[in-house]
């Protein structure tokens, strides 16, 4: 059954693109897709006290990469976790995302550095992946001058920023790199091929998203249909996913991406990876996003809090 706040979310979200206009070329049309994935931001509620961010920039594959680096206020060498938002590769931004972290910040105590990567079209596949992996290096490497803990190093990300972690593991992994205690994917993309097999698509399609969107977001992300068949692309894909740090694997009962999700948090397990996979009950794709709405946003973040330890 529905959760009666995420319905409530839904329908806000419907009266907002009940207003839209028709869009009268692409750019019209990303610019508005954009627009609807910013207004997330109207339901986040109130950014907690106790927690201070700042903006730094870090190296990157085209120039500097900006982060924003949260930390809870007095806290002594925080261990570091980095995050990479959601927004379908083509939207999202940290400013979108930047009161949930915030009150994740201070759920866990841990710094968290949200990336902020390229995105499509301008900058299609594999640009978000490789700011998202050389933000990581570069943090994993400052973490002491910036006053967070280089012994305790954790990823993660929400949508298709859950992709991008698993990406980032991966390739962490393939490189001999074995610096990550821990990866949290929350309600993550795993999958884009056109003819992935996942029920929950059709069954699901129009909490937040809808099977139209998200091929919409594929195309601009990933243009070329024939590198959606690979793990860069599609870390469910992958022919091996051991030896990657232990995970947490968070699905929405409503939401299109949860088979795909629980699939890959399968697929880790049976590589011998340490999972920890959870099914939120009546919730909706993109609800740390809604603590000013949805009260069980602060049951998440204490689950993700319990993870991390």
């Amino acid at each position: 059954m529905l959760d009666p706040e995420a319905k409530a979310v839904l329908d806000d979200l419907a009266r907002k693109a009940g207003v839209q206009v028709t869009p009268r070329d692409a750019a019209q049309k990303l610019a508005q897709a954009r627009a609807m994935t910013g207004a997330m931001a109207d339901y986040s509620g109130k950014p907690p006290a106790g927690v201070s961010a700042r903006d730094i920039a870090v190296p990157g594959p085209a120039g500097p990469i900006r982060v924003r680096l949260a930390r809870p206020d007095g806290a002594a060498s925080p261990p570091l976790l980095v995050w990479y938002h959601g927004g379908g590769a083509m939207a999202g931004s940290l400013e979108g995302h930047d009161v949930p972290l915030r009150q994740l910040t201070e759920a866990t105590g841990w710094a968290i550095a949200s990336v902020d990567y390229r995105l499509a079209p301008e900058h299609p596949h594999p640009a978000p992946q490789d700011d998202c992996l050389a933000a990581t290096r570069a943090l994993r490497d400052a973490a002491k001058t910036l006053g967070c803990d280089p012994a305790r190093l954790a990823i993660g990300g929400d949508s298709i920023g859950g992709l991008f972690a698993a990406d980032v593991a991966l390739a962490l992994r393939e490189a001999g790199e074995r610096d990550l205690e821990a990866m949290v994917l929350v309600y993550p993309n795993t999958d884009l091929r056109p003819d992935r097999p996942w029920p929950s698509l059709g069954t699901e399609s129009g909490h937040v998203m809808t099977r139209d969107s998200l091929a919409y977001e594929n195309d601009l992300f990933v243009p070329d249909v024939t590198e959606r068949h690979t793990p860069r692309a599609s870390p469910f894909l992958a022919p091996d996913l051991a030896d990657l740090p232990r995970a947490l694997v968070i699905t929405c009962e409503h939401d299109p991406l949860r088979d795909e999700g629980e699939g890959f948090a399968a697929r880790l397990r049976e590589a011998g990876v340490a999972v920890t996979a959870h099914r939120e009950a009546g919730m909706i794709h993109a609800f740390l996003q809604m603590d000013g709405w949805i009260a069980r946003a602060a049951d998440l973040r204490a689950r993700i809090a319990d993870f991390l330890g």
